[in-house]
């Protein structure tokens, strides 16, 4: 009898326990295989919490992003993707100011959307950008160094160029020193937070980090500065990060060895180009030959140039096979891997556009998802807070007069919209926002907003078309659906029936 058979007889509840628990390690062995380091798979270092994680990283990334993005046409075309669909050419934010009686209060709107337009032409302190530019700067910094600060500023000393007394000092992730820590006030990665994680202050440097006309060092001056008056839009992927991460944290290795691969394609190509024939001897010549001083022999390489061979010698061309037949499908194959991992869209990466209008509208739905959950983010972390506060000082400064029985409630409300996607083939898309306002299942304004549209000012300026007769004929004669053909009329099919 084996030792397991004699060990059941003598003790058998803990012998079954034993021949679980021996079963239970057995199958957990197989199911956790691929945490096995081998020779093909190496150790994996866990790197701990978010915030050791981008610890260990530091700013590497964020360099190794910018960088890319400055050499490597691939990565532009991956940030201006995504930046021309997150916030295009600029969010349309519309005032929901309401009176006491719910209604919406149009008059007090319409003078928010005045200051608003306004102020846009000067946000921000260095009053070089407008609100549109800023905003895409501001996404491509999200998106490229996994964040960027913007701090508000109210200070009544402060040169304002608009009506409204706010501004915006948009600053790099670089302003806030990656390693300031202090463990005495929970001081890392340059951000203060409590008990609970969330941010206290920030410490930003005075001068620009690595500017030519400054010095820069870790013991540079910084400022601290209440985190309700810093806005932190920030790129992550795990919960209680302080520091965001570039978008392209994970394809960044691909990119780069994508470009290293089409650059030595380049180089093989314009040295096989170069390279054109060869002289064969076949037998020997003892006769003269012109050669210069080194003993050489010359010859003349122009275009249409001949030459003459000397006795036994032929000519060779050298064929070559450069550039690789399959770089084409590599390269697409590699881009196809990095929208992907980025979000992006492969067809506007590529600029490859051959695909069905099917095959086109499904990567637009795919793309769409993710572009929209970057603007949700935005609007919350950048336009709400951007807004209430123009608002605030708007209200306070005086420069919003009111309307009567408006709700004060109501006075920072706002509906911000992300830029309209592209239509890609505009019979199809009409046919299809017509097919759900007949069915009664959207509204006409909510179609207006999606394409990016203010549905007030195109109601009025279709009725100051129908009262100019700009189109009345073409309205006339439009059918519509359920419209009797050319030629009959309801009288006829009465006849008729």
């Amino acid at each position: 009898m084996d030792l397991i058979g004699l060990a059941a007889k003598l003790f058998p509840a803990r012998t079954a326990r034993y021949l679980v628990n021996r079963r239970i390690y057995s199958e957990a062995k197989r199911l956790y295989e691929a945490a096995t380091p081998s020779q093909y798979r190496p150790a994996i270092t866990n790197t701990g919490s978010a915030d050791q994680s981008m610890n260990v990283a530091g700013t590497r990334l964020r360099q190794l992003a910018r960088h890319l993005e400055e050499n490597h046409d691939l990565v532009v075309a991956v940030f201006d993707d995504l930046v021309n669909n997150i916030v295009g050419d600029g969010a349309r934010v519309a005032p929901m100011v309401r009176l006491n009686s719910g209604e919406l209060a149009r008059e007090t709107n319409k003078r928010i959307g005045e200051l608003w337009d306004t102020w846009g032409q000067a946000p921000e302190t260095t009053g070089e950008l407008g609100i549109e530019t800023a905003e895409r700067l501001v996404c491509r910094s999200y998106l490229r160094d996994g964040e960027m600060f913007a701090q508000m500023i109210v200070n009544p000393r402060f040169n304002y160029q608009t009506e409204v007394p706010f501004v915006l000092e948009l600053l790099e992730a670089d302003y806030v020193p990656f390693d300031l820590m202090d463990d005495n006030r929970n001081l890392l990665h340059g951000i203060e937070v409590n008990q609970f994680g969330a941010p206290s202050y920030y410490h930003i440097l005075k001068q620009a980090p690595g500017d030519p006309l400054t010095t820069f060092n870790l013991n540079a001056e910084t400022k601290r500065v209440a985190a309700r008056r810093i806005l932190h839009p920030k790129f992550s992927r795990r919960l209680r990060q302080r520091r965001g991460v570039p978008i392209i944290h994970a394809v960044i290795n691909r990119l780069r060895d994508v470009n290293d691969y089409e650059q030595s394609e380049r180089i093989a190509a314009k040295v096989a180009s170069d390279l054109t024939f060869f002289i064969r001897r076949n037998a020997e010549y003892n006769g003269p030959v012109d050669v210069n001083t080194a003993k050489n022999r010359t010859l003349e390489m122009r275009a249409g140039a001949g030459f003459q061979l000397l006795p036994g010698e032929d000519v060779g061309t050298i064929k070559s096979d450069r550039p690789n037949r399959e770089l084409v499908n590599f390269r697409n194959a590699m881009l196809k891997a990095v929208a992907g991992g980025t979000g992006s869209r492969y067809s506007a990466i590529a600029r490859d556009y051959s695909g069905t209008y099917s095959s086109q509208r499904q990567e637009l739905v795919e793309g769409a998802v993710a572009y929209r959950t970057h603007f949700a983010y935005l609007a919350r972390r950048f336009y709400r807070p951007t807004y209430e506060t123009f608002i605030d000082q708007a209200f306070f400064s005086g420069r919003l007069r009111l309307e009567r029985g408006v709700d004060l409630d109501t006075l920072r409300r706002m509906e911000v919209r992300a830029p309209a996607l592209p239509w890609i083939d505009p019979a199809k898309e009409a046919d299809a926002w017509q097919t759900l306002v007949d069915a009664r299942l959207e509204s006409h304004q909510e179609i207006i907003r999606s394409r990016g549209r203010d549905p007030e000012k195109v109601a009025e300026e279709i009725a100051q078309e129908q009262a100019l007769g700009v189109f009345a004929s073409s309205i006339e004669a439009a059918p519509r659906p359920g419209d009797a053909p050319p030629g009959e009329t309801d009288d006829d099919e009465e006849a008729a029936a």
